[in-house]
């Protein structure tokens, strides 16, 4: 089978940005690996203050805009869809990689089972005793019109669970020639919040957990090691770590302009 990359990949570590320039960037490095002028990348990042991202199609008023205006909390539409996610204590990654050819020129379910593997195997690095989802989400459950509106409520197929209990949201952009996926993995949980940003009808303790529930050793550091080394060994590559490339940065601080504008995250 025809591959499509060298083993080498790049790593971007860690480093906390508001939720704007998150998006910004994360944007800004899929399109460059559209391009091919930037190698497959898995990026680990944290947020300055609390967030909220909502989804591409999801609807603003799903959400309490104006408790998080009084909390001082930062509110942005992600480039991929599903649903809103709290940004607080807990490790951020996107990964954007070409999908003209192997090991991701398949499916949307195929590429979520596939980079799920990977990280369902940095979970039990952890010694976290998980399970992957199998089940789609009912068409009532997945509609922005009458799902959920936060992304932790339910496990979707591929997604991680412990004891029923979603450990980890992601979701995905198609482009024409590349896919971003962006996602969350919390330490911690901050259900009053939850229930402020969301309402107390939408949030269920028993939907969502941080890891630090289950081992409270475990780290930001930890974690991001172990999704590195699951990354490595699920793929067959190498991670090097690197940084935004010039034209990367400078493409980011362009699209930084429509994540900070109102007409982008309010448009539905």
């Amino acid at each position: 089978m025809e591959t499509q990359y060298t083993t080498m990949w790049r790593l971007i570590e860690y480093s906390a940005g508001d939720a704007g320039f998150n998006m910004a960037a994360d944007e800004a490095v899929a399109l460059m690996v559209e391009s091919g002028d930037s190698p497959p990348t898995l990026r680990f990042y944290g947020w300055t203050v609390p967030s909220v991202t909502i989804g591409a199609f999801q609807r603003i008023a799903n959400i309490n805009t104006a408790v998080c205006q009084t909390l001082n909390i930062s509110v942005v539409r992600r480039p991929t869809g599903g649903r809103a996610i709290v940004h607080d204590d807990e490790l951020t990654f996107s990964f954007s990689t070409g999908t003209r050819a192997a090991p991701f020129s398949e499916s949307l379910l195929y590429n979520y089972t596939t980079i799920g593997t990977a990280f369902f195997q940095a979970f039990q690095r952890l010694g976290l005793d998980c399970a992957i989802t199998q089940r789609r989400l009912k068409r009532q459950e997945a509609s922005p019109a009458t799902a959920n509106p936060m992304c932790f409520s339910a496990a979707s197929y591929s997604e991680i669970t412990i004891d029923g209990r979603k450990i980890l949201g992601a979701a995905q952009k198609r482009y024409r020639g590349a896919l971003l996926e962006q996602g969350a993995i919390p330490l911690s949980v901050n259900r009053p919040l939850l229930s402020q940003v969301f309402g107390s009808g939408t949030t269920d303790n028993d939907t969502v957990a941080g890891l630090r529930e289950f081992d409270a050793s475990i780290t930001l550091s930890s974690v991001q090691t172990a999704v590195v080394e699951a990354f490595e060994k699920v793929f067959n590559i190498r991670l090097h770590p690197g940084q935004l490339a010039e034209q990367e940065m400078s493409l980011a601080q362009e699209l930084l302009k429509k994540y900070q504008s109102p007409q982008w995250t309010f448009r539905k």
